[in-house]
């Protein structure tokens, strides 16, 4: 994340003209094609933690600064009111405790609602952080979570991420649900729990990465798994290191919805001799493949056809409303990718094509 300069905030702040691409705006996908422009910054860049892949490790040389949470407040309702931003996602380094540096978040998104900030508020806990602050920060932000980074303590260790994984990570992911649960009935906290890992930057699997993933969406209900590519930063351990394949990285979130919307399990993906995902090829349809999976248009349940490649969740609803089909152009009609799902599915008792037809195209 970045953080700006603050002499260019508070000249923003007061009203006055400011160059519009040195504003931290990101523009998060919200579904379909609209994008939401958030405010994404840090409360501080100082860090007491020495994570071999962060930019703002303690030990690198970076100019590094802080919010003050009255000044962040108060350009957030700037840049709100004058409908730069639909909201603000933020996120800290660890100054000096993870109490200490949490509270200021919750400070500067408490004069937020105070000055009459209604939009979306996004927070990221600090690992170690108390309960009675996450309880706190469940009742005024919109979304609460705490990134896992890795998926499992060997990799915490490779790069000195000098935290007890399962204490100052996971028991935070935990309460971070629990208290998430216990008031969205008063509809409070609606977009729940979310996670992210660092993809690349230790010799973490794509097998490690999905259970993982599986777990925090299916026993903590999380909302939301967010996957960064690796890519190496000068002055860093890992400067030398190559780039993840930006591939992995949609293969994963690919993956990621799998597990959230269409009642995967994790040990159902098939991974190569490495733990790895196909790089080339969709992992539902790798898992279709291998599974030889034939599926009644007509007659399959609507999880069975949720794992029908070319079938999606709305195109589901389509197929259960309107059949029986009697023919393919019927299925594309419906809004089926025909060529993806047809080796998988049959109508009338017939296949409607052979996966070496399918290659052959």
């Amino acid at each position: 994340m970045m953080t700006l300069k603050r002499e260019k905030f508070r000249r923003l702040s007061l009203g006055s003209t400011y160059d519009q691409h040195t504003v931290p705006i990101f523009y998060a996908s919200c579904g379909g094609n609209r994008c939401k422009p958030l405010l994404k910054t840090l409360m501080t860049s100082h860090c007491m933690n020495d994570c071999k892949f962060c930019p703002f490790r303690a030990e690198r040389s970076v100019e590094r600064d802080s919010w003050q949470p009255k000044e962040l407040a108060n350009v957030a309702l700037k840049l709100w009111k004058t409908r730069k931003i639909e909201g603000v996602f933020l996120s800290s380094s660890v100054q000096q405790d993870p109490d200490s540096t949490f509270e200021k978040q919750l400070e500067a998104t408490q004069e937020m609602r105070k000055l009459g900030f209604t939009e979306y508020v996004h927070l990221k806990v600090m690992p170690g952080t108390s309960r009675d602050l996450i309880k706190q920060s469940v009742q005024i932000a919109d979304r609460v979570g705490i990134n896992l980074e890795l998926p499992n303590k060997d990799h915490y260790e490779d790069m000195k991420l000098f935290l007890h994984f399962k204490q100052d990570i996971l028991k935070r992911l935990r309460w971070i649900s629990e208290e998430v649960q216990k008031v969205q009935k008063d509809g409070k906290c609606k977009a729940g729990l979310d996670s992210q890992m660092v993809v690349g930057a230790s010799d973490e699997t794509d097998k490690e990465i999905v259970k993982v993933s599986g777990w925090v969406y299916q026993k903590l209900n999380a909302r939301r798994v967010y996957y960064s590519r690796f890519d190496p930063i000068k002055n860093t351990p890992l400067e030398d290191k190559k780039p993840e394949n930006p591939w992995r990285e949609f293969r994963l979130y690919q993956s990621s919805f799998l597990l959230r919307d269409y009642g995967f399990k994790a040990k159902e993906f098939v991974f190569d001799d490495k733990d790895g995902l196909n790089l080339r090829e969709d992992p539902k349809f790798t898992m279709a493949k291998e599974n030889d999976l034939l599926v009644d248009v007509n007659e399959a349940s609507r999880e069975e056809l949720l794992r029908v490649p070319g079938i999606g969740l709305k195109t589901v609803e389509k197929i259960i409303d309107k059949r029986p089909f009697g023919s393919i152009p019927s299925l594309r009609q419906a809004g089926v990718i025909v060529k993806r799902a047809s080796p998988f599915i049959e109508l009338s008792g017939v296949r409607q094509s052979r996966l070496d037809k399918w290659f052959n195209n």
